[in-house]
């Protein structure tokens, strides 16, 4: 048994170790392209040291981004200097089969995605959030990120606070939960509005179920069931500080398809993204499942450059297909649940009734 716990801990060590640097590679790749990408953002108030902490915030996000082909290419990697050194026949000779050190490959590789599921929950979406704030605070000055997610503006002579933003699409984008803050010429308080919903169309707001309040001289209160305001906001400052649903957290992305269902808005974007999240350890695992019989195909040298790279393209490919059944919630009447889960289960059962026979 000591002799088995010591075989264990070296071959979760080996993936890990794997699946570590690959991960670090493909980030730090991810992360110069990033880097260009900001450069031409560069300006006032938007230097580089704004510009390495805005990288730096966004760093866990793509660590999240790319894991799914780091796991792939790690585990394979680790498991494959394994076998080009004969160590997977000692393991076996051991009493350790295939099916065991695979079920040690994926046990590894859900250790990663136990600590990157908690990350994704707390800590990547609010530095997300946080740093797009901040760096369109550096370039324009008009946004800042107040509490529990909500965005605080300057527009002309308002001051605007969203409790709520949905993102539906690249040029659709719905506000909830608005305060407004109307100052005079002397920057003094005249007029405070609240509405329940909003849209931008790049010049001007359209709020609707208002309630306005007059202060000062005139004081009163009306209701509106619609009123336009003008605006001098760009829509680009909205795309680019308006969370994409898959960056928010599974209780966010709840709140956000309550928010949606009771204004009878579209869903689909973030019930994609709650269902994507969902099965996103279950994918990964199956990613790395289908690749690993390349490594068990024999163990010497030559060829096992050529059965890894083949054990990667078939765990890319099951990556392509669960990216095209997921688009297929929005082009045909099929649960968004299911079009996520299909292929996983699809996968899985194959290789259950392949393991079974053999």
């Amino acid at each position: 048994m000591v002799g088995v716990g010591l075989l264990t801990r070296y071959l979760v060590g080996r993936v890990l170790l794997g699946v570590l640097a690959v991960s670090l590679l493909l980030v730090g790749l991810y992360t110069l392209i990033e880097l260009v990408r900001e450069t031409r953002a560069l300006g006032d108030g938007y230097g580089l040291p704004q510009m390495l902490w805005y990288l730096a915030q966004t760093t866990p996000r793509r660590l999240y981004d790319i894991f799914p082909f780091a796991a792939l290419i790690g585990a394979l990697m680790g498991l494959g200097t394994l076998a080009s050194g004969n160590e997977l026949v000692a393991m076996r000779a051991a009493g350790f089969d295939r099916r065991q050190v695979a079920l040690r490959a994926l046990f590894a590789i859900a250790l990663c995605l136990l600590v990157l599921v908690i990350l994704s929950e707390t800590a990547i979406p609010r530095l997300e959030s946080q740093a797009r704030a901040e760096r369109e605070a550096a370039r324009s000055g008009q946004v800042y990120q107040g509490q529990f997610g909500s965005l605080w503006l300057r527009d002309g002579p308002r001051v605007i606070r969203i409790g709520y933003s949905a993102w539906l699409t690249d040029d659709q984008l719905e506000f909830g939960d608005l305060l407004v803050y109307e100052l005079g010429a002397d920057m003094l308080l005249e007029r405070v509005l609240t509405a329940d919903r909003a849209r931008h169309d790049g010049v001007s707001w359209q709020l609707e179920q208002v309630e306005r309040w007059q202060v000062g001289q005139g004081a009163g209160r009306e209701f509106l069931a619609v009123a336009d305001l003008s605006s001098g906001l760009s829509p680009e400052l909205f795309a680019a500080t308006v969370a994409r649903p898959r960056l928010l957290p599974t209780a966010d992305l709840l709140d956000m398809l309550d928010f949606l269902a009771r204004n009878e808005l579209d869903q689909l974007p973030y019930q994609r993204a709650l269902w994507a999240r969902i099965v996103y350890p279950l994918n990964v695992l199956v990613m790395v499942l289908v690749g690993l019989p390349f490594v068990f195909r024999g163990s010497r040298q030559q060829g096992q450059g050529l059965r890894l790279f083949a054990g990667v393209g078939l765990g890319l490919l099951v990556f392509v297909l669960v990216r095209l059944f997921e688009g297929l919630a929005a082009i045909m009447p099929i649960p968004v649940w299911l079009t996520s889960m299909l292929p996983a289960l699809v996968i899985s059962a194959g290789l259950l009734l392949v393991v079974r026979r053999s």
